[in-house]
């Protein structure tokens, strides 16, 4: 199948091809055939009126609980972690592999609509083996891209009691999900065991299955000096992605840049956790590769539009509060400053989080050879904004704007429809879980 995506403005998010006013995107068998102005339509091409349109890489999550969507509302206006453990994190021995199923599709076809085409589902919810079963039969109905992060984090009572069947099942689906390829819907990666809970003997035995696996491996990073406890123990590697970093000292981001690892920075969970957020910054500063997540849906939009304009403003006001601290009042460009621009946020969503799910060389960017995830903005109702495009994606666009949806060269959004899954099947499995959970 051949798409010819015609007169959009393109945000290739590639250095060596840039912006194009007005250009044309070939996909062919799932993959970017040419990019380009002009381009000429072949025999068989399904052609795409991109003009006045936005086009972008696919918004890829690099850390979202979707088990939680359909418990969104559940966890609002909660005041730290305590909060979080008490109201959402409690309720996770009480879900069933069906509620897995269920909050699993419903999620994933909201994301999907709202643009995000690749999410790494941290799934610390793995009860049974039917839970990581049934939430990957969901996950292949949807059409989203998926990096099933499978959860080793169950019963705090029982954790090292069942450490040996979590590690056999992992190995038993990465037999099956073997040989897939980068093209796969789904693939298979590791939620390791937090390490506060863990301890450092888990920890270690997880990570070295995933090493053996070849699996892509992310945890939480919570705990001041985790860091260095991870570099002393030998275990860092651009293989391992830990997600929010807050108490990471400096010293700790350069470790994680020599390693060439990223971070996952979730911005409105950490202000609602009453967490720090500079750590972005310094990471960014450090050489570490940031992305973002959504991480909570049950207090969190599943919007990443959203997640990048506050992070943005985040960044800006620590810079501006720098500033001020120094007496450099009122505020002046000076070279180098502000550091951080709307287009570095769309970088995150793209290019490092293409890197941070593994798929760093064929995914979150619009070059030839590159799996075509794409994603078209509708520019607005009252015109586009003017200058950089990539700004208007950042600070106007929402997930209001998103007309097309395509996925590994598949239309699964069109004028504002999904086309391959119903909006109805979602609310119905949200509504299934909830009757189930509370009633």
């Amino acid at each position: 199948m051949s798409i010819l995506l015609r007169g959009a403005t393109v945000l290739t998010m590639d250095p060596a091809l840039g912006d194009l006013p007005a250009g044309d995107v070939r996909i062919e068998d799932g993959r970017i055939a040419a990019v380009g102005a002009g381009l000429e339509r072949m025999p068989g091409d399904e052609l795409i009126d991109a003009h006045g349109m936005l086009l972008l890489p696919g918004l890829i999550d690099t850390h979202t609980h979707m088990w939680q969507g359909p418990l969104k509302g559940l966890g609002a206006a909660q005041w730290g972690m305590a909060d979080y453990h008490r109201t959402i994190f409690s309720l996770r021995e009480r879900l069933t592999a069906e509620d897995m199923h269920d909050a699993a599709f419903a999620t994933g076809v909201e994301m999907l609509d709202n643009g995000i085409t690749t999410v790494l589902d941290f799934c610390h919810n793995v009860m049974s083996p039917a839970h990581a079963a049934r939430s990957l039969d969901a996950h292949r109905r949807t059409g989203q891209r998926v990096l099933f992060c499978y959860g080793m984090l169950g019963s705090f009572e029982t954790l090292a009691a069942d450490h040996a069947w979590r590690l056999a099942q992992v190995r038993g689906l990465a037999r099956e999900m073997a040989g897939a390829g980068d093209d796969a819907r789904v693939r298979l990666g590791m939620a390791l065991g937090s390490l506060e809970y863990a301890g450092m003997a888990l920890f270690e035995a997880e990570v070295a299955t995933g090493r053996e696996l070849g699996l892509p491996m992310s945890f939480h990073q919570n705990v001041a000096g985790q860091l260095h406890e991870i570099e002393a123990a030998g275990l860092l590697g651009p293989d391992l992605l830990p997600v929010h970093c807050n108490p990471a000292l400096d010293a700790e981001l350069a470790l994680l840049a020599r390693h060439g690892c990223g971070i996952s920075f979730t911005p409105e969970s950490e202000v609602g956790d009453g967490r720090s957020t500079r750590v972005i910054a310094r990471a960014h500063h450090a050489g570490v590769t940031p992305s973002l997540g959504v991480d909570v849906p049950s207090r969190v939009a599943l919007d990443l539009f959203s997640q990048m304009r506050i992070t943005f403003w985040l960044m800006r006001n620590e810079e501006a509060d720098a500033e001020r601290s120094a007496g450099r009042w009122p505020l002046a460009r000076f070279p180098g400053v502000p550091f951080i621009q709307p287009r570095h946020l769309l970088e995150y969503v793209t290019v490092n989080a293409a890197r941070a799910v593994g798929l760093g060389d064929a995914l979150g960017r619009i070059a030839p050879g590159c799996i075509a995830d794409l994603v078209l903005l509708r520019a607005g109702a009252y015109s586009p904004s003017l200058g950089d495009p990539a700004a208007h994606v950042v600070l106007q666009a929402t997930v209001g704007d998103v007309d097309t949806v395509i996925v590994g060269g598949q239309v699964h959004k069109r004028a504002g429809r999904l086309t391959e899954v119903d909006r109805a099947d979602a609310v119905a499995a949200t509504r299934r879980m909830r009757e189930r959970l509370f009633h």
